[in-house]
């Protein structure tokens, strides 16, 4: 290598790692899921060996939940173009996506419903994705387990997974979950018309979002996680911090101007 990018160490101390889940978090993860029971304890019991393989939605949103922050599609796709092998398993994101108030397939259709309804979406011109979502037991729902909605959630219209674009090739997608669609793109998108989903790399590094059921879960399924997340979320705490303080310090400014003003007005002084 002729050239390398030169970072300051404490540039890069501020960016998070990504990695595969360790024992240690697996264990945590499959000691929470005992206060679950029937169908909810199924579909989270991922995988019912003692291996690490194995990933779905729900495993992926409880560890969130219990405090084990994976990544979401797009850092997953950072960290192929960092280096990072993921091709041979596929990575679940920790983002589902909304295409219809309802689901032709019946397992999902109560939750594409409920989901709908919580979030008040009535226009489905373009999907939606939700990211930042938590579980619940859920006994209505078929998979034991229905969708919580909080304060912390972020929903995103995302024009560009939209039925119209199933298989086409891109090559990048981006923090906004806008794709850079290209004819010369090795890497394929695939979707469904309508329904729930969720998004996942496949094992060809493929972006999918159309498989329905939502507990599916295979021996080539890989839970990436992300490690020193604190570390950045202060870092971002720091900032909102800094910004409120800035916004004060104007919000005075502006009321100081103000007061100089109705007093010019009042007694033709400043």
């Amino acid at each position: 290598m002729d050239e390398v990018r030169l970072i300051l160490r404490e540039e890069r101390e501020k960016y998070p790692k990504i990695r595969f889940i360790s024992p240690e978090e697996q264990s945590r993860f499959k000691e929470s899921i005992k206060q679950f029971s029937g169908k909810a304890y199924d579909s989270l019991n991922i995988p019912k060996d003692g291996s690490l393989n194995g990933s779905n939605v729900w495993k992926v949103l409880w560890l969130n939940q219990i405090g084990i922050r994976t990544a979401t599609i797009p850092e997953i796709y950072s960290a192929t173009d960092n280096g990072m092998n993921l091709r041979g398993a596929y990575e679940d994101g920790r983002e589902v996506i909304l295409r219809s108030n309802g689901d032709l397939f019946s397992n999902n259709n109560y939750l594409a419903q409920k989901l709908a309804e919580d979030l008040h979406l009535t226009n489905f011109d373009n999907p939606y994705i939700v990211k930042g979502l938590g579980i619940k037991r859920d006994e209505k729902s078929d998979y034991g387990l229905s969708f919580l909605v909080d304060n912390d959630i972020e929903v995103i219209k995302a024009k560009d997974f939209h039925h119209k674009n199933n298989r086409k090739k891109f090559t990048r997608i981006n923090e906004d979950y806008s794709i850079d669609f290209d004819k010369k793109g090795e890497i394929t998108f695939y979707a469904r018309e309508d329904g729930l989903s969720w998004l996942y790399v496949g094992v060809d590094c493929d972006l999918g979002s159309y498989v329905v059921h939502l507990a599916s879960s295979y021996d080539l399924g890989r839970v990436v996680v992300v490690s020193d997340a604190e570390g950045v979320q202060k870092i971002f705490e720091i900032y909102i911090s800094q910004l409120k303080q800035e916004a004060e310090k104007q919000k005075l400014e502006i009321e100081e101007k103000f007061s100089k003003a109705l007093r010019y007005l009042q007694t033709g002084k400043l």
